[in-house]
């Protein structure tokens, strides 16, 4: 019989990556609702869809920030500020295709 070894451990998530997570799933949605609307209006959608992407830019930027903080935190687990890094990260990246393609 195999023996079973169990670790208890008093670590959390961090808060900042936890938040970071939230802002790039709110930049996602952001993105696609503001595209989904540029494309349905035929590229006349106007204030609308630049606010959109003005918020999903932000929100990337900040989720990023927060994400990026997250690793100063000490006896806690990184999962969710690796992943809001890599998710806002990427959002923040595609943004600045949009632009660079619409210039």
């Amino acid at each position: 019989m195999a023996k079973r070894s169990y670790k208890f451990t008093d670590k959390k998530h961090t808060k900042q990556g936890i938040i970071s997570c939230i802002l790039g799933a709110a930049s996602l949605v952001l993105l696609v609702s503001g595209l989904v609307t540029a494309y349905g209006m035929a590229g006349g959608a106007g204030s609308l869809a630049a606010l959109m992407g003005f918020l999903s830019m932000a929100f990337s930027i900040i989720g990023f920030v927060l994400g990026a903080r997250g690793f100063q935190e000490e006896d806690v687990y990184y999962l969710f500020s690796k992943i809001g890094i890599g998710m806002n990260g990427i959002l923040f990246v595609l943004w600045v295709l949009i632009f660079v393609a619409g210039m």
